[in-house]
């Protein structure tokens, strides 16, 4: 029996670390690097980095392409950020268009969300999505989180988790394991120093945590990974 791995739902270096699944994030256009087992990707269009309609459908476009890929398995991070100087408007329509095509191709979305958690849920009572919505360096408080939660979002948390401030060690320690992932974004360390810190927070094992992340990993992604392939 071979051993459960780490997985960083959601990071943008090019890391190598033997024992941790990555999904790394790229924009549209660049490179998806061959295919060890370990390295998936994610890919979509920043709130941040929209720019006009023409641009944003030919953006959308190549994000699809780079779907052709088996390994490129989520689509984001994408979503709506209110303290981005783009346009909101067209923020709503390149995120719906985005999440549209996750239904197409029954890819998970990781989602950025600032201040615009209330759009985000109106979209997803409209849409419907049979795939997962996973939202990216979480940090919500308990009751928007049960909120959240109800409508079957995943939560994945990051270096928030090392603020003693933090909205977030609460709504972590209420949620169950089944909706948990962990990320680091553009945090240095590796993963596995989240999982002990959210191990510390949960009152639970880090294997536990690993168990959990990694069946969830399974879930969203509906395939049967071989880390020896």
């Amino acid at each position: 029996m071979y051993p459960v791995p780490f997985v960083d739902i959601h990071t943008h270096p090019d890391r190598n670390e033997p024992e941790t699944i990555i999904v790394q994030n790229i924009f549209p256009g660049e490179p998806v690097a061959k295919f060890t087992g370990r390295n998936f990707y994610s890919v979509g269009l920043h709130p941040w980095y929209i720019k006009t309609e023409e641009v944003n459908d030919v953006l959308i476009s190549m994000v699809k392409e780079t779907l052709d890929n088996d390994h490129v398995c989520f689509i984001g991070e994408c979503g709506l950020d209110k303290l981005a100087k783009t346009d909101f408007n067209e923020q709503v329509r390149v995120f719906r268009a985005q999440v549209v095509l996750a239904e197409e191709w029954k890819r998970p979305v990781i989602i950025h969300c600032v201040r615009a958690y209330n759009e985000i849920l109106e979209l997803h009572q409209k849409i419907k999505p049979e795939t997962p919505w996973i939202l990216h360096g979480y940090n919500g408080g308990p009751l928007l989180t049960k909120q959240l939660a109800a409508r079957g979002f995943y939560f994945s948390f990051g270096k928030s988790l090392f603020n003693p401030k933090s909205k977030s060690l609460e709504s972590l320690r209420q949620l169950a394991p089944d909706r948990i992932f962990f990320e680091t974004d553009e945090y240095k360390n590796n993963v596995e120093t989240i999982y002990e810190q959210a191990a510390s927070i949960k009152s639970v094992s880090t294997e536990l945590l690993k168990q959990a992340v990694w069946n969830n990993f399974n879930v969203v992604e509906s395939l049967l990974i071989s880390i020896n392939d």
